[in-house]
């Protein structure tokens, strides 16, 4: 008797291990590549407005900068007018923001949680 309720207790545990590894772990990686994707969108969106509030803090209007034209291959580009610019905003598509207009975009609550 005994020693079916240890076959039965082991038997049980078999079955919650099992589910922990073919179930809870995979869900589990899943969330947190989830959760890393919002931080690194977070991060990104963050250094926007640093750049956002030094351009206009240094009254930048024109200015310099090397483009990644894809495959880490870069060129030099030169924007003439940097009140406004282009920000992705997901799925492949860019707004054209004045720095106000983006700051308010960036501020969005649903953005920094």
């Amino acid at each position: 008797m005994a020693a079916a309720e240890a076959w039965v207790r082991q038997e049980k545990v078999r079955k919650f291990e099992e589910f922990v590894d073919q179930r809870l772990k995979p869900d589990l990686a899943n969330a947190i590549a989830q959760r890393d994707k919002v931080f690194e969108q977070q991060k990104t969106f963050l250094d926007l407005k640093r750049n956002i509030e030094n351009l206009e803090r240094n009254g930048v209007t024109s200015m310099r900068s090397m483009v990644n034209l894809g495959s880490e291959v870069y060129m030099q580009a030169e924007v003439l007018d940097t009140r406004h610019i282009f920000v992705d905003i997901g799925l492949g598509f860019h707004v054209e923001f004045t720095w106000q207009e983006a700051l308010q975009f960036i501020s969005h609550p649903v953005l920094l949680k």
